[in-house]
């Protein structure tokens, strides 16, 4: 199962406030349509309201996480964090 620190789900959830996104608003993890030449796949965040209707939903730390269908066992044992990045947060899968 996927797993969300504490640090991503601030992180997101201010992402979320800057945006106007309602509180019930979460977050989408879904396949980029542009794929860089590597076998791991390229992920998006968007900020829905609700989820896709394949979408697998989750709540972690207070944020509703909706994540496509195809990235279930790509995503599956993984951790969104945060680290600092030259230009301030960044978010990384562990």
């Amino acid at each position: 199962m996927l797993t969300v620190t504490k640090k991503a789900a601030d992180l997101l959830k201010a992402v979320k406030a800057a945006n106007g996104a309602t509180e019930n608003a979460g977050f989408r993890l879904q396949r980029n349509a542009e794929e860089v030449d590597s076998d791991k796949p390229t992920i998006g965040l968007a900020i829905m309201e609700s989820p896709e209707p394949d979408d697998e939903e989750l709540e972690q730390q207070g944020l509703r996480i909706f994540v496509q269908e195809e990235l279930l066992d790509v995503l599956d044992e993984r951790t969104l964090d945060v680290r600092d990045g030259y230009q301030g947060p960044e978010l990384i899968w562990r």
